[in-house]
């Protein structure tokens, strides 16, 4: 039976009720006797406002996929870069959940109210579908309704799955370059899933090389919101949304660049705690009212976004958050340097304690063929220049060593099966052996990195120019490039792993060509190999 479960607390109480009436079960999609309706009340929906424009400007999405369900996602916004445009009213909206494109055998169909606390914004969870099968559904409110969508529902934890097409993307400025990598994702009809590894707003820069953003630099709730409508705008990202389920999580850019924690980046323009605190705030808001992902809304500046998701016995995925909990860099302001006895800290934490436990239970726990580690920065270890004084990127993985050899122990103690990390964040491609010790090149390959190259956003020409030397000081990193956009295409049987690095001819150029330019193989338990 498709049901939807209300899980909107911060609305009104009317709102609430409203939606409790309004609420419809549809066809039952298992097989067994139609559900007994429930009965009807005397509460009725909220009219609908009347609305002279599209309220659907932002598109649709889908997002936190199971084996019996989803998360919808739109919001309503007729003038989505000046705070939306609805009137400050609660507004009743359909969705329709169907097993055909042409929306004719609906199996699931209800009303989900909104209101101006939330932006107008909907998150409808729909359960009790069947596994392993694709979904389609759209939303309408009053005479206005969305282009048809498509999502699907994963298989039953536990079903020897055979195969899992997904894509990996992050660091999509709008100012850098236009969304080919998204168009050619929504092209890609076979991809059961896609990832999302942060930075899908940048918080500041006005004019760029192709586009521009509406302020220069955003700080309050209004300025992220309109941000993310601004995002939003792209037709393409739009269409990769349409096209599959998402799992998503956030890096630094969503609040500020190189945040940590609850410490400012240097030189930010809101350096005290407590401002620093509303603008971290307002900025998990706005993220969790734009993307499709079930999780409740954040509690001010806090939002526990680390999740697993699991693809029958095939993948398991592991999202992680290395931004909220993560301890201060001691070593140097510019977050570039080399390593102090700060870091070396066992207080000094990457992960938060609670997320590290969880962590350790959910790999430890597992039973997929595939482990995933859906997370944001480089996870490998990375030199810039030989030891003893080896300088490192100290935002990464390698400010928090202890961190991250607590992760290694887990993977090694644990036996975990083919644990494959894949990260964001640096604009750069690369290939790396995850390795029991970073410190000794002999020791064992417990795993994989994929590094995928950034959606839009421009590399970085001081690592470009110290890339060549740490290629040479880190033996484990298989290849690595910093010059091209895109996102990264990975199919992913029992027997192996294939990622296929897919890039944009020019950023620049709205509608340019996309390419595959490499290809890595992973085989069941052993180290990857490029094809």
């Amino acid at each position: 039976m498709a049901r939807a479960r209300f899980d909107h607390w911060t609305i009104s109480r009317r709102s609430f009720l409203a939606l409790s009436a309004g609420l419809a079960i549809a066809a039952c999609d298992r097989p067994g006797p139609r559900p007994v309706r429930p009965p009807r009340t005397t509460t009725t929906l909220p009219p609908v406002p009347p609305l002279a424009k599209d309220p659907f400007t932002l598109g649709v999405a889908s997002g936190d996929p199971t084996a019996d369900g989803f998360v919808l996602w739109t919001r309503l916004a007729p003038e989505p870069l000046t705070g939306g445009g609805m009137p400050p009213v609660d507004v009743p909206v359909r969705w329709m959940v169907a097993r055909d494109e042409s929306m004719r055998h609906v199996v699931g169909e209800g009303h989900f109210v909104t209101g101006p606390e939330v932006a107008h914004a909907v998150h409808v969870v729909v359960e009790g579908l069947r596994p392993d099968r694709p979904y389609w559904y759209r939303f309408a409110v009053g005479d206005w309704e969305t282009p048809v969508a498509r999502t699907r529902t994963f298989p039953r934890r536990g079903h020897d799955a055979k195969r899992l097409r997904f894509g990996f993307g992050s660091c999509q400025s709008f100012r850098d370059g236009y969304y080919a990598a998204w168009r050619d994702v929504a092209a890609d009809e076979d991809l059961d899933l896609v990832v999302f590894l942060g930075d899908y707003i940048y918080e500041s820069g006005l004019r760029g090389a192709v586009r521009s953003h509406l302020v220069p630099e955003v700080i309050t709730l209004e300025q992220y919101r309109n941000q993310y409508a601004l995002y939003r705008s792209d037709a393409d990202l739009r269409a990769a949304h349409a096209g599959a389920p998402w799992l998503v999580t956030w890096d630094d850019h969503e609040v500020e660049n190189n945040y940590q924690g609850v410490s400012p980046e240097a030189g930010s323009t809101t350096p005290d705690p407590a401002q620093f605190l509303a603008r971290r705030a307002a900025a998990y808001r706005a993220w969790w009212e734009h993307m499709p992902t079930r999780l409740p809304p954040p509690a001010g500046p806090d939002l526990r976004i680390h999740r697993s998701v699991d693809f029958g016995r095939l993948a398991r995925f592991a999202v992680l958050d290395t931004r909220q909990y993560r301890s201060d860099q001691p070593c140097s302001p510019a977050d570039v340097g080399v390593l102090c006895p700060g870091a070396l800290d066992p207080a000094h934490t990457l992960l938060g304690t609670e997320q590290q436990v969880w962590l350790e239970r959910t790999l430890r726990g597992s039973g997929a063929r595939w482990n995933v580690l859906a997370q944001q920065i480089v996870f490998s270890r990375l030199a810039f220049t030989p030891p003893p004084d080896a300088i490192f990127n100290l935002d990464q993985w390698d400010g928090y060593p202890l961190a991250r050899r607590a992760v290694l122990d887990v993977l090694a103690s644990a036996r975990v099966r083919n644990p494959v990390v894949i990260t964001g964040d640096i604009h750069a491609s690369g290939v790396a052996d995850v390795k029991a010790d970073f410190e000794d090149p002999a020791s064992e390959v417990v795993g994989t990195e994929f590094v995928g190259n950034s959606i839009s956003s421009g590399a970085n020409s001081t690592l470009g120019a110290v890339l060549p030397l740490a290629l040479a000081n880190n033996p484990h990193v298989r290849w690595a490039d910093l010059s091209r956009r895109g996102w990264v295409r990975c199919e992913v049987t029992p027997s192996a792993w294939r990622a296929d690095f897919r890039y944009v001819d020019d950023v620049r150029v709205p509608g340019s060509p996309v390419t595959t330019a490499t290809s890595w193989v992973i085989e069941d338990r052993r180290p990857v190999v490029r094809v």
